[in-house]
């Protein structure tokens, strides 16, 4: 690619000439990654694809020109810009460098974004020497995997980074690409008819902004396929070099059709008839990409929390809902499902635990257990004594006085052998958490 080439294209994608669209202000994850500028750490942001991290970017760019940074001074990198596919190499990272300073000659403090950032083998080494050579730059780092939050990175970095994970749409800020974020705040009991229309809207097509931006629901259910195909064939498939990819797409489609049910790899292995090393090697990229998430068994004993399978659970319930087509019969598992992204979302440190009855979520705060959490979508007299039992034990257990069921409907209070348990309707749960 000529120099001439590579300049259009870099102008394109950049603030330099123009301003770029920016999308609806996320608020929370812009906020936070704007308030990073002036830290010397790079600044890596991963998630699911499509889930909105480089509209963020943006997002951040533009306020920070807002605010008297030069245009010049932004470099914007697309790694998923098609004329780059063929010269993904840190050679060519560097070139596009270079050809940015010779170009622009920006004066003082640079920033730059690197987005998609996985598709560079070694990319870590650019970052890496500018910062060897003191050079006045703050690094963005977007990905899709979710190796880029772990320590390897900081380590190749030499400790260098801050690290945020963006999830797709919360309930919140639906309702805020929605134009209706006023309903939550004013909702009362179970909520008005109108926000429970919506709450059902998002547990049925998530949170993917794309996809609640799109009117028709043929058309959101297609966009939510072509996104879980991407996320197997190009995430997985091509990044890993899967060779049997029917046993890894019927691994993932088992996996979503059991999402807030227990996994292990010999749970799979009877039900797939593929290997444990196998089962566990193709959950591993799943958890990679972001397709879905795990958490363990609660024990102090590490022994103990390994031997116990995990639970799983889908980045987002419109993919889930893509690929299952079982909506209204799974409903539950599906709320329960939502209740765990908003604690995720929260950066809450998340187990389960099961005795002779079963907590949903357990919420660990540095070595205690802070609270104890069942969900369930409709509590009625058949299941309410099963949820209490299980919160109860736990109590006793583990010497903790809260414990909470989030429900669809309503607010109240239950006491079983003398301790309290609330129950409360997911809307003001939601207020509460915030």
């Amino acid at each position: 690619m000529k120099d001439s080439q590579l300049i259009e294209v870099l102008e394109y994608w950049n603030f330099w000439s123009q301003d770029r669209p920016t999308g609806i202000y996320r608020k929370h994850y812009a906020q936070e990654l704007y308030h990073q500028r002036k830290l010397k750490e790079a600044s890596v942001v991963a998630g699911v694809r499509r889930a909105g991290k480089s509209t963020i970017l943006l997002q951040v760019l533009e306020k920070l020109i807002d605010e008297g940074v030069p245009r010049k001074n932004i470099l914007y990198v697309n790694f998923e810009e098609p004329t780059f596919i063929p010269y993904l190499t840190v050679e060519f990272l560097l070139r596009i460098h270079d050809l940015y300073l010779e170009r622009l000659n920006p004066e003082g403090r640079t920033y730059v974004v690197l987005d998609e950032v996985q598709l560079v083998p070694g990319w870590e080494r650019f970052v890496r020497g500018l910062y060897d050579r003191e050079k006045d730059v703050k690094f963005y780092i977007t990905g899709s995997s979710s190796k880029l939050l772990s320590r390897e990175y900081g380590a190749s970095l030499t400790g260098r980074i801050v690290s945020s994970e963006v999830f797709p749409l919360s309930f919140q800020e639906f309702l805020v690409f929605r134009n209706r974020e006023n309903l939550i705040d004013k909702s009362q009991g179970k909520g008005s008819p109108a926000l429970r229309n919506l709450f059902n809207q998002y547990i049925r097509f998530g949170g993917f902004p794309q996809v609640v931006l799109t009117e028709e629901e043929k058309d959101k259910m297609q966009i939510l396929k072509d996104y879980y195909t991407a996320v197997i064939e190009k995430d997985i498939i091509q990044r890993y070099r899967v060779r049997d990819i029917m046993k890894l797409k019927e691994f993932c489609l088992n996996l979503y059709a059991n999402v807030a049910t227990y996994f292990s790899g010999y749970q799979a292995e009877k039900r797939q008839k593929i290997s444990q090393p196998t089962a566990n090697k193709f959950l591993e990229y799943a958890r990679e990409v972001f397709l879905v998430q795990t958490i363990d068994y609660f024990s102090y004993s590490f022994t103990e929390q390994k031997a116990n399978p995990y639970k799983v659970y889908a980045i987002d319930p419109g993919l889930y809902n893509a690929v299952s087509f079982r909506f209204s019969e799974n409903i539950g598992r599906l709320f329960e499902n939502v209740t765990y992204l908003a604690l995720r979302r929260k950066g809450e440190d998340v187990f389960y635990w099961k005795g002779k009855g079963d907590v949903d979520f357990l919420i660990r705060k540095g070595t205690k257990i802070d609270k104890l959490i069942n969900v369930c979508w409709d509590l009625n007299q058949n299941n309410e004594k099963r949820e209490l039992s299980g919160l109860c034990e736990a109590m006793e257990k583990f010497n903790v006085s809260k414990a909470e069921i989030v429900v669809g409907g309503y607010d109240d209070q239950a006491t079983i052998k003398g301790k309290k348990v609330m129950i409360s309707n997911f809307f003001n749960w939601l207020k509460k958490e915030q």
